[in-house]
């Protein structure tokens, strides 16, 4: 705690000797030195930047080497304007400074008066010569003029290297990413520099709250080695910046349509002769902008109307019917989302902006077709108003001619309710879950509602596990910036409180797992279910973090070519006690021998911020908790073609489906009322163990030339290491015992102190007992080499390509800490490839400008697809988890295995290919001017240009009939159709 303490007490002084103001993700640098004709320095030049559409403005002074530095500076279109007396005044217009970017910009000012002017062009510089960092950026160009299938806010970060987006068949809000073959939950995404991740998840969808791409000016994207500045990610770091207003008043007003009727036929529909469904999606969106008070006051507003009819085409085998028939319908999604931003400039020296998002949807479906489900077991996702919130404030202050200070905060909400269809009709509107009550069932008992039912092949039945969340992050953000002679200094904190409750209700009206596909028959006793779950008691979990963190970070320009960046960075994070020593060292070089030419290197420690749900799953895993999943474990009777014993896998038939026995009820029942009582026990804990923040090292060096005046290649090669991951292990694993039996130890062998389970507890039959637990089997490792190819818009064209080679390899890929292994007494069994291994990604993307109004684009993209685990869908050994890796000599005597074997005969994690995905989009728009700055615009886009097939993964459970074989395909050719005005 005393480091803490420490911590906390710097950045509490900074906070009371700076005045407040915005945070560094959002603002870029431009950065320069002056000189006369000679070359000799000039110390004292003003240099003023002028944001010529809002006329915002930035002074500094060249200090006693020439040098100059404007750091935290809006992205923006300016004009550079260098005055010294006896000598001509400089102006360099239309200098276009993005999100992130660290510009140079030399100057040389010839003798003369001042009266005396030189104009030149502005164009910034492709290569920035002081920067170390592995990123890119997407600008506003990029996003107006190439396609952007589902118009989704991230759609373009695949044209990133070393960015890999998920590739299972698409659901709404798509923004899944993986960088370096890491979790896509690794990522931190920011609006405007402030934190717009989802705590309970961590990021896992994407962004918290959806950001639509009409609010969205540019985003700037590091994947690896960023500065001290940012933390609490291992992944990458995804900077948007929104649209603001302007001394003009500008607006646009545009409808979008896709309709079935447009698009070509799936792939497995038209194998079976099959009707699509009649699927599409409608956008209208509309936005207004421009001056409360010229040169000082700005508004921007953005609203877009989004509903969707996404189609969703399933094949089953023949032995699912009757309860799983192939069918083809469209799964809806409506969605509003609203934007507003106010920017101030109360005086040159201070400047305050407010953003706000506000998005309620409403989402059937979501997964369906990864997951197999049947129309009855559609899971049900809704968001009530007023929806999910992004409110940002920022407060800059520019102190003197070398000080700028940011303070932000800002405020992130998840108000999310999942269940079935049922559920939400019964409670009559959008909203199941209030005040700790669920209303869904409305007065029917969970046992009566009918249980979820899985089989190889399919899932069918209700949906069985309502839930949802109510979770708040509010966020505390510091940083001065100061630039004595050839430094950059940033020193900073900040602090968090995230909490609210996590509603989890996992097969809450009961789930039966079936060993084949067949409907259950009540007289056939191989068609009996061979495991039943159930949870009984709370559902309202409680989950309380707060965190902090500080940091300092210098940007030394040791020579004229050479310029180091040095930072170390703190965290704590209050779920984690264990962990008080996250130090994160930073070391960037950026070495530039031309103005063409920059050597890069880079190392760095970076530390991830573990998931809120983690003290949720820690209060509902209690030894007394008022939680209790009951599970009948797995009894394979069914199989050989006996009844099984346990009464609760005796169900009773309704239409081929299994429901609660009346027997089973009772048991239930007894088992529901007795929970918190003083003798209840929970058999089946989830307990805490050595639980530390896990980092990442990584490593990377690269060049970058400009290789044509508008053209610069970049080479990067990375290499991470990851240390302290986290998982979930079984420490009563079914082990050999000192009997010689196989069997569970029980508290005296995985608890022999006392310290996890209770004296009056300790004679319970405990079954599996998961423990959080960070260990060095769990480290995790990737190379990769990163090629990219950026042509700047020039002579009506632009360009840009992306080539990655990797490999990424971990024990456990699971989001949340909440993977399993197959051997939980060897976890590093499970070391293989990471479910986001991606060996190969090549894409490109482009715009022509041929004539006038009229413009072209397109998007390519091939992956070679990330891998599939191969299981035997059974539970073999007897730990509760059906993830049971086939064993050459057991498993093969009917069908082989596809995956290569270990030492030991057992097939590899992830050890089935995957399948390749390629995929072309092209966009033609022709935009007509009207009188003033009124325009009338037609666009017309299509996705998947080539219809290409893009199959899914094939099935990797070996008991599943369609074992091998890829049941789903991605999208056929679809067509969008819009139209817009502008003013």
């Amino acid at each position: 705690m005393r480091r803490v303490r420490q911590c906390l007490v710097v950045v509490g002084v900074l906070l009371a000797l700076a005045a407040p103001l915005l945070a560094q993700g959002a603002l870029a640098e431009v950065n320069g030195t002056a000189a006369d004709q000679s070359g000799a320095v000039l110390p004292g030049v003003a240099v003023t930047l002028t944001e010529e559409t809002t006329g915002l403005v930035r002074t500094v002074v060249t200090n006693e080497a020439g040098r100059w530095v404007v750091p935290a500076l809006q992205p923006g279109r300016y004009t550079v304007r260098a005055e010294l007396a006896g000598f001509q005044t400089q102006n360099r217009s239309g200098l276009v400074v993005n999100v992130g970017q660290a510009l140079t910009i030399n100057l040389t000012l010839p003798v003369g008066t001042l009266t005396d002017q030189v104009t030149v062009n502005g164009e910034a510089p492709l290569v920035e010569v002081t920067k170390s960092e592995v990123g890119t950026n997407i600008t506003a160009q990029n996003i107006d003029a190439l396609p952007t299938a589902g118009r989704q806010q991230y759609a373009l970060l695949q044209l990133v290297p070393g960015l890999t987006p998920t590739l299972a068949a698409g659901s709404f809000e798509v923004a899944q990413y993986s960088a370096g073959g890491q979790s896509t939950s690794n990522n931190v995404f920011m609006v405007d520099g402030a934190y717009n991740n989802d705590d309970r998840t961590q990021s896992g969808p994407g962004m918290q709250t959806r950001m639509t791409i009409d609010s969205t000016a540019e985003y700037q994207v590091l994947v690896h080695d960023f500065g001290a500045e940012y933390g609490g990610a291992a992944g990458a770091v995804i900077n948007a910046v929104t649209k603001s207003g302007s001394n003009q008043y500008h607006g646009r007003g545009a409808y979008y349509l896709q309709d079935s009727k447009l698009d070509a036929t799936n792939y497995f529909l038209k194998l079976a002769h099959a009707e699509p469904a009649k699927s599409g999606v409608k956008t209208l969106i509309g936005d207004i902008g421009g001056p409360i008070l010229k040169n000082k006051a700005f508004f921007f507003f953005n609203f877009e109307r989004l509903r969707i009819r996404q189609a969703a085409d399933l094949l089953y085998p023949p032995d699912a019917a009757p309860l799983a028939v192939s069918y083809s319908t469209f799964l809806p999604v409506s969605s509003e989302n609203y934007f507003g931003r106010f920017d101030y400039q109360i005086n040159p020296s201070n400047n305050i902006s407010i953003r706000a998002v506000f998005d309620p949807n409403r989402v059937d479906g979501q997964s369906h077709v990864d997951q197999k489900r049947t129309i009855q077991a559609m899971r049900i996702e809704r968001v009530p108003s007023p929806g999910e919130t992004f409110i940002n404030g920022q407060w800059l202050r520019v102190m003197g001619n070398r000080m700028v200070n940011e303070f932000r905060m800002h405020r992130v909400n998840e108000n999310l309710q999942v269940g079935d269809r049922r559920m939400f009709d019964a409670a009559g509107s959008n909203t199941i879950f209030k005040d700790n009550q669920f209303l869904g069932l409305k007065g029917i008992d969970q046992f009566d509602f009918g249980a979820g039912q899985t089989h190889p092949d399919y899932v069918t039945g209700p949906y069985a596990s309502p839930g949802g969340a109510n979770v708040t992050t509010t966020l505390f953000t510091e940083q001065l910036t100061f630039t004595p002679t050839k430094h950059t200094v940033k020193i900073g904190g900040g602090a968090s409180k995230n909490g609210g409750v996590n509603i989890v209700g996992t097969n809450f009206v009961g789930l039966f797992t079936f060993p084949t596909n067949a409907a259950f028959d009540a007289a056939n006793p191989s068609t009996y279910p061979n495991r039943f779950s159930i949870q009984l008691g709370e559902m309202f979990r409680p989950m309380k973090d707060w965190r902090t963190d500080a940091f300092v970070s210098d940007k030394w320009q040791a020579t004229r070519i050479l310029t180091l960046t040095l930072g170390v960075r703190y965290d704590f994070q209050h779920e984690i006690p264990q962990t008080k020593n996250a130090y994160s060292p930073r070391l960037g070089m950026a070495l530039a021998p031309t103005d063409k030419l920059l050597i890069r290197a880079g190392a760095g420690k970076f530390y991830q911020y573990q998931s809120t749900a983690i003290p949720a799953n820690l209060f509902a895993g209690a030894v007394n908790a008022p939680v209790f999943t009951f599970d009948t474990g797995q009894d394979n009777s069914a199989l050989a073609g006996r009844f099984p014993a346990n009464v609760c896998l005796l169900p009773v038939n309704n239409a081929g489906q299994a429901e609660i026995s009346p027997a089973c009820r009772t048991q239930l029942a007894a088992q529901r009322n007795a929970l918190g009582s003083a003798g209840f026990v929970n058999t089946e804990p989830v307990l805490d163990g050595h639980r530390v923040m896990g980092y990442l090292w990584s490593y990377d060096v690269g060049v970058q030339q400009q290789i044509l005046p508008q053209t610069a290649i970049t080479v990067d090669f990375v290499a991470t290491r990851g240390h302290d991951q986290t998982q979930r292990i079984d420490i009563n694993e079914p082990r050999l015992l000192a009997n010689g039996t196989i069997g569970r130890p029980g508290p005296s062998v995985f608890d022999s102190d006392g310290t996890l389970i209770p004296a009056s507890a300790r004679n319970a039959a405990f079954q599996r007992v998961l423990q959080y637990q960070s260990r060095p089997e769990f480290n995790t490792d990737s190379n990769a080499l990163e090629v990219s190819l950026v042509r700047r818009l020039a002579n009506r064209w632009s360009g840009r390509a992306a080539y990655t080679l990797s490999k990424a390899r971990d024990v456990s890929s699971a989001d949340r800490a909440e993977g399993r292994v197959v051997d939980d007494l060897n976890p590093r069994r499970d070391y293989g490839l990471s479910n986001y291994d991606n060996r190969h990604a090549f894409t490109a993307g482009g715009n022509w400008d041929p004539w006038r109004g009229l413009s072209t684009g397109a998007t390519f993209r091939f992956y070679s697809g990330n891998p599939v685990n191969e299981t035997v869908g059974l539970d073999t050994n007897g730990d509760r988890d059906n993830t049971d890796r086939p064993v050459k000599g057991v498993d093969d005597k009917v069908r082989p295995i596809l995956s290569p074997a270990d030492g030991q005969g057992m097939a590899v994690r992830n050890g089935i290919p995957g399948a390749h995905k390629t995929i072309l989009d092209l966009r033609l728009s022709y935009v007509h001017k009207l009188q003033d700055q009124r325009t009338a615009g037609f666009f017309w886009e299509i996705y998947n240009a080539l219809n290409n097939v893009n199959f899914g993964n094939v099935i990797g459970i070996r008991n599943a009939s369609q074992f091998g074989q890829s049941i789903v395909a991605d999208t056929a050719r679809q067509m969008q159709l819009g139209v817009r005005y502008t003013f």
